[in-house]
């Protein structure tokens, strides 16, 4: 199985994972960090080196990301961003691997009995699932 992930899909169809963003200039981007009022934003996308953005690459990573801290009043918004997913009628947790298939997940053993999730990890339970079998329902929070 390939390694899996919390995603959910942004406006503009592209994967995205759980966790902080901002959108700043009319884009938006993965909140690395946040200092005081500054904030370190993160991409994939080469073009932001138009905006100021500077070039990294780690060993963590087999591609370059482009890095920029700018200051929260800079920003448009600044949110978090989990999904989760009904699935016959119940709620999961949802999970994206890289291959971009879908997984629910619980850590309620009687739950997963329910809808045939089996163990994948000590004291959790998974089951793959299409994107037609799921309702997507994402919780969007706004951070001061």
């Amino acid at each position: 199985m390939a390694f899996l992930f919390k995603a959910y899909l942004n406006n503009r169809g592209g994967r995205m994972i759980d966790g902080k963003y901002a959108d700043y200039k009319g884009e938006t981007y993965k909140v690395v960090e946040i200092i005081s009022q500054e904030v370190v934003l993160v991409t994939e996308d080469n073009h932001a080196v138009e905006h100021g953005f500077e070039a990294q690459t780690t060993h963590h990573s087999n591609h370059t990301l482009y890095f920029k801290q700018v200051p929260r009043t800079d920003l448009d918004e600044l949110y978090e961003l989990f999904q989760e997913a009904r699935y016959e009628g119940s709620v999961f947790d949802l999970y994206q691997d890289t291959e971009g298939d879908y997984y629910i997940g619980t850590e309620d053993e009687d739950k997963a009995s329910t809808f045939g999730l089996t163990k994948t990890d000590t004291d959790y339970f998974s089951k793959y699932v299409t994107e037609e079998e799921i309702e997507k329902i994402i919780y969007r929070s706004h951070i001061e």
